[in-house]
């Protein structure tokens, strides 16, 4: 399966100061890989419920920001999870 938009990120997007900068380098699918193999990833799909339906990264969480500003309600609970990870965490959108 592949996928676009690969990016390693802190999502500091989920922290509570709009004013901070995120820094979410692009990452190769190798780099991807790896950190899959090594079980120490976490996989956020940003997508719409509909795609993530279809097809998605085994493991993956879905936290659909595609075309939103914000989640709706049922989602906060994703994005704690988030911010708790210690993990690196790597969002992909296609």
């Amino acid at each position: 399966m592949k996928h676009a938009c690969l990016s390693l990120a802190a999502l500091l997007l989920l922290a509570p100061a709009a004013s901070a900068q995120v820094d979410a380098p692009r990452i190769t699918q190798q780099d991807f890989k790896k950190l899959v193999a090594s079980n120490n990833v976490l996989i956020v799909d940003t997508r719409n419920v509909d795609a993530y339906e279809i097809s998605h990264i085994p493991g993956a969480v879905l936290l659909p920001l595609e075309g939103l500003m914000t989640w709706p309600a049922e989602y906060e609970k994703v994005a704690q999870m988030i911010q708790k990870s210690r993990k690196p965490i790597v969002t992909y959108c296609a």
